[in-house]
């Protein structure tokens, strides 16, 4: 493969992370990519050194390809070779499609690799290079450019979609242009009225006057007679209307890290961007004795050759352009507006910039999101998750490493002191939801930066790295009960508003058919002399309970594909989560249940006990299983041909524990126990305890720890559910740390190689 394929390939990558985009979530999506791209160097070289390369491994447009193939997008794939104006291009076109709404994601940008001297050599023969290996941009001893290399990706969204979504957004494209040279003196001249022309047309796409654009990134090659012609067609559009004491501020990037040819001008982009976030224009190097092709005193602008803080401005925000140019007559030009720095959170060498809080709320939920249900709940949360994951060992011990050095940096920071715990719950959330998860995974479950650092340096030390990991079928288990309950009941309900909304729901049903409280017996607070051994409170509560904590795992994506009952409430809240039963319809029955005379719960052929289901269930008609429904008595799959009558009921009625072998025959690959009651058996697949057993004293902390062990598990969690009510703020982590193995293919030996 071409190596700069490969920088295309990894770089898109890291800024989809970086934007906090899940790249996994943009398969079969209207994203589409846009990339700047030249001629294969590495190819020429391999041809020199009697090595043809396959054609796919160094073509462009079938690069292009193949970045989109491996991101899975379905929107466009566009490669551009303009020479130095394809990756300013490639942003237009890809602004321009969403715009027009072909696409709803961009990947834009381009990319450079210097590789073959054969290329050098005809460039310094053209007379594009410099002499010495300095750029002078606009020295009257300019005498050409130094090639450069490297990849510049942005990801462009509508502003309206990315401040919906609550990105981290940079700036704005306002508007943009591209044009043609036209005829003129040689295919390879610039021409300053097409310059013009672009750069007007930029302007009134962007709605913008040229008196208001504060800096231009040129295209500034070091070319003598080139450059003049560049400032003058600047000059000519930007001076319109120009207060004298406010010149446009000019630079260029080529005179700092060379001429990136396909990728220049996304480089140009990037710094803009940078410098209009941070408010400085960093120097252009080697400009000393100004160009004698101008008349410098004449021209509304200046050279920013030391480092010059952005201009203020009261009535806006910071506004900037760009320009490329291509060798064959191919003119671009953008026209950026820089973005506010957040009003709230921390400025750091991570670039935290503007985006609007984020408010994650849960399908179904029906709770406002000023709730202060919600907001009470997310001020109880104390542990948090971080999700680490990579493809191999080696690349997830690397990215333990990584996120050490994070955290340290930050938790050492004494500017980050108020706001440490809020950095580390923005970073959880963006480590979840805007990261791809891959199968060897490590959950770290931490309450501040020291278990974090702690949690992170076992991964990043361990000797034995999990298991690649790829749960497909997750199995809950339903049954039994625990005598803390009520506190456990209790403190769920307090702290989840999932568990406290399909309580509240149940309340209803269980006040509507016996005039009690359900919350009241399962909190404790009043019931039963007997508690929770009454077997008509019982049955109700534990059904109840086993359906909220149900809720609680779909809230972060967890549903089973096998629903194992336990009898009685088990084998109802079974039912329910296999869709067979409503909440209110598996309530009505809990109840009726709970109300057997003793000993009539086992048998199908008491008629009373029969009349009494009836009556209490009404016209509910079961459904069939929507997943693998276990039977808590047989152990077996509950048939397509058995009927799930009041009869069905009544021999399940008595409480069991599910069993592993009965699991085991489903192709369950993980059981994660929703009940107190273990699952029975020694053999089968890997159990999860869940949150209702006796030994717990935090169900919501673990819930969170148990959470952990399903996503190592391999299991897959939408991590949005475990901050519901909470704004959170995506922001820059640590990226994939790709191996980058060599490949690189040796030259031949001569076969007078070694004296031979």
């Amino acid at each position: 493969m071409d190596p700069q394929l490969r920088l295309l390939l990894e770089t898109s990558w890291h800024a989809l992370e970086d934007a906090g985009v899940d790249a996994g979530r943009l398969r079969r999506s209207r994203a589409g990519l846009y990339a700047g791209i030249g001629t294969s160097e590495y190819q020429d070289m391999m041809n020199a050194q009697g090595r043809p390369i396959a054609y796919p491994g160094v073509n462009g447009p079938q690069g292009v390809g193949r970045v989109a193939f491996a991101l899975g997008i379905e929107g466009p794939a566009l490669p551009f070779d303009v020479a130095c104006a394809s990756s300013l291009v490639a942003v237009h076109h890809a602004a321009s499609a969403l715009r027009q709404g072909e696409v709803d994601l961009a990947v834009a940008g381009g990319v450079n690799a210097v590789l073959s001297p054969h290329a050098t050599q005809g460039m310094s023969e053209f007379g594009m290079l410099s002499a010495d290996g300095q750029c002078r941009t606009f020295d009257s001893t300019a005498d050409g450019h130094v090639r450069g290399e490297g990849c510049g990706i942005v990801i462009l969204k509508r502003l309206d979609d990315a401040l919906a979504d609550g990105d981290r957004i940079w700036a704005v494209v306002r508007g943009s242009a591209v044009n043609q040279n036209s005829a003129g003196a040689s295919p390879t001249a610039p021409n300053g009225l097409a310059q013009r022309r672009v750069i007007q047309d930029a302007l009134s796409n962007a709605g913008i006057a040229p008196r208001d654009v504060d800096y231009l990134e040129a295209h500034g090659v070091a070319s003598g007679l080139g450059d003049a012609i560049e400032l003058e067609a600047a000059a000519a559009v930007y001076g319109q209307g120009r207060e004298p004491g406010r010149p446009l501020l000019i630079g260029s990037v080529k005179t700092n890290i060379g001429h990136l040819e396909s990728a220049s001008g996304v480089a140009s982009l990037v710094k803009v961007v940078l410098s209009m976030q941070g408010g400085m224009i960093p120097a252009q190097l080697h400009f000393q004795n100004p160009s004698t092709h101008l008349d410098w005193d004449r021209l509304p602008l200046r050279v920013t050759s030391s480092p010059t803080e952005w201009p203020s401005r009261q009535d806006g925000p910071r506004i900037a352009a760009v320009s490329a140019f291509g060798l064959f007559g191919a003119n671009a030009h953008i026209v950026v507006e820089g973005r506010a720095a957040p009003k709230a959170g921390p400025s750091s060498d991570d670039s935290w910039a503007s985006a609007e809080p984020q408010i994650v709320e849960a399908e179904g939920l029906e709770l406002p999101a000023d709730s202060p249900v919600l907001a009470s709940a997310a001020d109880a949360r104390t542990a948090r998750l971080l999700p680490l994951s990579a493809r191999t060992d080696e690349a997830l011990h690397d990215l333990a490493r990584a996120y050490l050095s994070w955290v340290g940096r930050h938790a050492d920071s004494e500017a980050m002191t108020d706001q440490l715990d809020a950095v580390l719950a923005d970073a959880a959330w963006t480590a979840g939801t805007g990261r791809s998860h891959f199968a060897h995974r490590a959950a770290i479950v931490f309450k501040d930066a020291d278990t974090l650092r702690e949690g992170l340096g076992a991964v990043a030390e361990s000797s034995e790295p999990p298991r690649p990991q790829e749960a497909m079928r997750v199995a809950f288990a339903y049954g039994g009960d625990t005598d803390r309950w009520p506190q456990l009941a209790q403190s769920l309900y307090e702290a989840q508003p999932m568990v406290r909304a399909v309580l509240d729901r149940c309340e209803e049903v269980f006040q509507a058919e016996t005039g009690g409280s359900l919350l009241a017996a399962m909190f404790a607070t009043e019931g039963p002399a007997g508690g929770l051994d009454d077997h008509a409170w019982g049955q109700p509560v534990h059904y109840a309970l086993q359906c909220a904590v149900t809720s609680l795992w779909a809230s972060i994506g967890v549903q089973p594909a096998v629903a194992a009952g336990g009898g009685g409430a088990g084998e109802l809240a079974a039912a329910h989560a296999a869709g067979v039963l409503s909440i209110e319809a598996g309530m009505r029955l809990a109840v009726a249940l709970g109300r057997l005379p003793a000993g009539d719960g086992a048998s199908a052929s008491s008629d009373a006990a029969l009349a009494q289901l009836k009556a209490a269930t009404g016209d509910d008609t079961p459904a069939r299983p929507s997943v693998t429904l276990l039977s808590g008595v047989t152990g077996r799959p509950v048939g397509t041909d058995e009927a799930l009558d009041v009869a069905y009921w009544l021999r399940h009625a008595q409480p069991s524990a599910p069993r592993q072998d009965g699991l085991a025959a489903t192709g369950a690959d993980v059981v994660v126990e929703i009940g107190g009651v273990g699952v029975q058996g020694d053999h089968g697949p890997d159990v999860i305890p869940g949150v209702l057993r006796a030994d717990v004293t935090d169900p919501s902390e673990e819930f969170v720890r148990t959470v952990a062990r399903v996503y190592e598990a391999g299991v897959d969690v939408a991590f949005e559910g475990l901050f519901l009510g909470e704004q959170r703020r995506r922001i820059a982590l640590p990226q994939y740390p790709f191996q980058q193995r060599r490949f690189w293919m040796e030259p031949k030996k001569s076969a007078r190689a070694g004296g031979v």
